[in-house]
């Protein structure tokens, strides 16, 4: 018993646990903003059979539980240590742990396919296969499920035997072959492990997406000359966005200087005049060097197995999508006839969503057309109604205020009848026609009546205005004039008027009344 935590078992499950570990973490951690993949574009008509996934890529989303599983029992059994590189072959066979494996190894699966049956494939791209049990499982079952017969649990049992004595020398193999080489790697500046042995290592500096494609271009000018297709100086996302706001087809274009085709490929196909015009006139054109870490973030999301590499996106179903691949080194003519055909192919895409654009953008301006018919109209309405409530504002002020003077003329004819009635009282008693200083005065009012009476020299001319003030046909506002020369009398109350010997009237007087309101 002291034996087995040495026991390759042992060391399979601490292993194994170490790596669900990490394969959580990295499920659950953030990605950066990546592409999709889809089936390889040297077929065009393969593409169309087995559709394409977005270009928002297939590492945007947290795995199941069971691919979690699949993830470390891939790396268990192939000694794989990335788990990127494990979870793109997965998604290459559509998470069918027993092809992955198969294919990697080198196994043939007809002998498998004898004995064991096949799970039935999902054709959606990226199936869950909820509760299904691979026949490469590195974890011992510890039970039979209801569903699973004792004839696939003794092949499980035997297929985990039969490659344990393989799994576990080429794992510690390929664990000390790549820790060797990265550490020589490291301090030499020699280029990664490809394939599964290591991916490549990520670039280290600062992070300028802009800089990173001006910096290409920049070098591939310097070496291949300036006829090539136009690159697009802004950033991966920047392009993206441009592409499908301006409904354009979009050529990325993905450069690894140590790759072998790279040089012949630039020289002849990129720089190619035949290219370059078909580029131009039909798609925009993006490029970068994986050396760079903006084409490092790339090449992960679009996840190119070599190169030269080429993508071609273009906006389907609302998304980015890759719809096209051409990937190994390929003569310009030959290249510029699979891009028409699948720009042919996917065509029909591009009018569609110019078709839907327009036609939102007919049915937004209706709607524009229609709100502002509608505010018009609220404003004529409100308008009017504004000018009824002033109208009827209006009107209720002049009726108060007319109702105002009728009660300030009614309330002043009631204070002028009263006033006659008291000042009736103030005016002095009519002296005798003998008297020596005696007065007669003959008035005359605007309605043609005459007035006579007498008043002593020593009365005072309020007496005069209190006397024709106080006859009934008498105007409510007056004054009292002579008649040559004309002269306007002092004779208001408030006026402090003379009396009649001050005011140098003589015996008899002749007098009209004005009336100030006529």
């Amino acid at each position: 018993m002291a034996n087995d935590e040495g026991s390759p078992q042992v060391g399979v499950r601490q292993r194994r646990t170490r790596g669900t570990a990490a394969a959580e973490e990295a499920s659950s951690s953030n990605r950066s903003p990546s592409t999709s993949s889809s089936t390889n574009s040297s077929n065009p008509r393969q593409n169309e059979n087995n559709g394409e996934e977005g270009a928002a890529g297939g590492n945007d989303r947290d795995l199941s539980p069971e691919e979690v599983e699949k993830l470390v029992q891939m790396q268990d059994v192939t000694g794989i240590d990335d788990l990127q590189i494990c979870r793109a072959l997965l998604e290459s066979k559509d998470w069918d742990l027993e092809a992955t494996v198969m294919e990697h190894m080198g196994i043939p699966r007809e002998t498998v396919r004898e004995r064991a049956p096949q799970p039935q494939r999902n054709p959606d791209p990226l199936p869950e296969v909820p509760n299904a049990r691979s026949a490469l499982q590195v974890r011992r079952p510890n039970r039979v499920h209801r569903n699973q017969g004792w004839a696939t649990y003794a092949f499980d049992w035997g297929f985990y035997l039969l490659l344990l004595p393989v799994t576990v020398p080429y794992r510690i193999a390929s664990t000390t072959f790549t820790g060797c080489y990265n550490i020589v790697a490291y301090f030499f500046g020699l280029p990664a492990l490809p394939g599964g042995l290591a991916g490549r290592r990520p670039p280290i500096g600062r992070t300028d997406p802009t800089g990173d494609v001006r910096s290409f271009k920049e070098k591939f000018e310097s070496k291949y000359g300036t006829t090539h297709p136009d690159f697009h100086p802004g950033s991966y996302s920047q392009v993206l966005d441009e592409a499908k706001k301006e409904l354009k087809f979009l050529l990325v274009y993905l450069h690894s200087a140590d790759h072998q085709d790279a040089d012949a490929f630039c020289s002849s196909t990129l720089a190619s005049p035949a290219f370059a015009d078909f580029v131009g006139n039909n798609a925009l054109f993006w490029g970068c060097s994986v050396d760079s870490p903006e084409g490092y973030r790339v090449s992960q999301a679009l996840r190119e197995s070599t190169y030269p590499f080429l993508a071609v996106i273009v906006l389907r179903q609302n998304r980015m999508m890759v719809v096209g691949r051409v990937e190994g080194s390929v003569a310009a003519g030959a290249l510029v006839e699979r891009l028409e055909a699948l720009i042919r192919d996917n065509e029909a895409f591009i009018v569609a969503a110019r078709h839907e654009r327009e036609e939102r953008s007919m049915n937004q301006f209706i709607r524009e057309e229609q709100d502002r018919a509608f505010q018009e109209t609220l404003r004529q309405d409100q308008e009017k109604e504004r000018k009824k409530k002033e109208e009827e504002e209006q009107k209720k002020r002049e009726e108060e205020e007319e109702l105002r003077l009728e009660k300030e003329e009614t309330d002043r004819k009631e204070e002028i009848k009263r006033m006659k009635v008291e000042l009736v009282s103030q005016i002095p008693n009519e002296p005798e026609a003998g008297e020596a200083d005696c007065v007669r005065v003959l008035v005359k009012l605007p309605g043609g009546q005459r007035l006579e009476r007498r008043f002593r020299q020593s009365h005072s001319l309020k007496h005069l205005y209190f006397y024709v003030f106080c006859h009934p046909e008498s105007p409510d506002n007056f004054d009292v004039t002579t008649n040559f020369p004309r002269t306007v009398l002092r004779c208001r109350p408030e006026q402090d008027p003379a009396t009649f010997e001050e005011a140098g009237l003589g015996s008899s007087v002749m007098l009209f009344v004005n009336d100030l309101d006529a």
